[in-house]
Formats: C-alpha cells, structure tokens, sequence
C-alpha cells in the first residue's frame, strides 16, 4: 500500500508499493505511462511528466525533495533529487545517484551509477557503495511518512 495525497491519473500512473506521494505533487502523463517503483518518496511541489509514447519508469528507493521537475526521463533506484533540481528530457538516470540543490541536468543526459552532480552542472562520480543502507533508511521513513499521512 502507498500515501498519496495529490490526485494522479491512474491509468496511466502506475505506483509501486510504500511510495509516499505529498499534497501539490504533479504526476502528469500526457502520452506514455509513468512507472513508479517501490518505496519512492515524491516531496511537495514536485512535477514529474510524461509526453512522450514511451513509458518513463522510475525505479525504487528514490527521493524527490521539494519542487523538483523531472520531464521524460528513465531513473534507476537509489536516487537523491534534492530542492528544486530539474532534470531536461530524455536523460537517463542510472542508480545510487545524487543530484544537489538547484542543478540542472541540460535534455539527453546520461548519468551513470554513482554520479554526483551540483550546481548548475558540475559532474563528478564517487565510488562505489553499498546501497542497502539507503534502502533501509527510504523503507523507513516511507512506512513513518505512512502512519503520520494515514492518521489524517
């Protein structure tokens, strides 16, 4: 079971489970399907579009914080979108990447695993790590995020 509290068109949103979806988010898929995989977070003022045939996934374990645009991109799982980062069309968005307040990634990016970007687009990739820890902190805060959302 997933929180969402802004209205999505849920024929062609589809949302995995223990996703937690605030109030003023926008889902909007306007041709192809939108994917969302398990235990994302999409924080207010979020907008995520889809206007293209192709469906747009978006895998698990995945933050998106406050205001942030993402428009006709695939993203992998473990990913940290912080305030108000914009991601142009058509990238592609590998796993265990971070993306840092108010960057940019310009249309038809490719960021492979590991990538750490910051304003505006200042791109640099780190090690390797082990990821099971941010798995476990995301299922966390999505199940507290859940009993806080379900008591309203």
């Amino acid at each position: 079971m997933s929180l969402i509290l802004s209205q999505i068109n849920k024929d062609n949103v589809k949302v995995g489970k223990g996703c937690c979806i605030a109030l003023g988010v926008q889902i909007i898929s306007e041709i192809g399907e939108i994917i969302i995989g398990d235990y994302t977070i999409i924080e207010e003022g979020c907008f995520i579009r889809n206007n293209h045939i192709k469906k747009m996934v978006i895998g698990s374990y995945n933050v998106f914080e406050i205001g942030c645009k993402v428009e006709n991109t695939n993203i992998g799982d473990c990913n940290v979108f912080e305030m108000r980062c914009i991601i142009e069309s058509d990238c592609t968005i590998e796993n265990n990447c971070r993306f840092g307040i108010n960057s940019r990634i310009p249309p038809k990016q490719n960021l492979p695993n590991f990538s750490r970007v910051y304003y505006p687009f200042n791109c640099l990739k780190v090690p390797p790590y082990d990821s099971s820890q941010h798995k476990e902190e995301i299922s966390e805060l999505c199940a507290a995020l859940f009993q806080i959302g379900s008591k309203k």
